[in-house]
């Protein structure tokens, strides 16, 4: 527990000195902002103090010569490890690793955005990379709660609603159709599914302490929350998308 408060002692201090210090990101990084946009779970500061963030780590992984690519594989690695952590039991590690792992995957697009390496092809294997990362990490935590009928379908909940979301919006873009901004897009995800899970402890010690196979009730609230959004985000899209290619169908007769 003391490891998870004195994380967002750290965080609530980069927040101060980015306030104090930079009070926007690079233009680069504002563009970038502007172009995903934020939304009520997941706000314009929270991108901007990211980006800012780790800029330096960007540096210092263009001063190295690494790939964007080999970015994108770490990801997927990290993302891995999380899924093999969950369903061990291991949840805190497991909600290190997938935040680590979406820290990554903004990564590849600053390192490839910076050195003009941005392409269709990396574009691709960042979106695979994504959905694998996300589906190995709730496929692990579906393992681990496989006694909990309960929870382990509020997770498999998640999971289809995590997939759809990104299949709604793609096939939308694929047929040119303008559907709103999701409320739980993949950074928000990760956000409160790896938050949750890193900070279960802080609930554990007070609600379920000593318990060898705990509830985690704070990771289930962030699983329910991601649940109940991505899949009414994802039927609003199908909805949205239905209409749009019917309506010029049915002028035409």
């Amino acid at each position: 527990m003391y490891v998870q408060l004195g994380s967002l002692t750290i965080a609530l201090v980069v927040v101060v000195l980015f306030l104090v210090f930079d009070f926007s990101a690079a233009p680069a990084h504002r563009s970038r902002i502007d172009q995903q946009g934020s939304s009520p779970f997941l706000g314009r500061l929270p991108l901007e103090v990211a980006y800012w963030a780790f800029t330096p780590l960007a540096r210092l992984v263009n001063a190295l010569e690494i790939s964007p690519n080999t970015v994108s594989w770490t990801c997927l690695a990290l993302g891995s490890a999380a899924a093999i952590a969950a369903a061990a039991g291991a949840i805190v590690l497991a909600g290190s690793l997938i935040l680590a792992s979406a820290v990554f995957d903004m990564l590849d697009g600053m390192v490839a955005r910076s050195r003009g390496l941005a392409s269709d092809a990396g574009e691709v294997l960042d979106a695979a990379v994504d959905r694998y990362t996300e589906f190995l990490f709730l496929a692990g935590m579906t393992i681990y709660y496989r006694d909990r009928l309960w929870a382990m379908a509020l997770v498999q909940a998640a999971l289809v609603g995590s997939m759809l979301v990104s299949y709604s919006q793609a096939k939308a873009e694929a047929m040119h159709v303008t559907t709103t901004r999701s409320w739980m897009r993949r950074p928000e995800r990760a956000v409160y599914l790896g938050g949750g899970a890193f900070l279960s402890p802080i609930v554990t010690a007070w609600l379920e302490p000593g318990r060898l196979h705990p509830v985690h009730y704070s990771f289930l609230g962030a699983v329910l929350l991601v649940a109940v959004l991505s899949n009414a985000d994802a039927i609003h899209r199908f909805v949205t998308l239905y209409r749009a290619v019917k309506e010029p169908a049915d002028t035409g007769l």
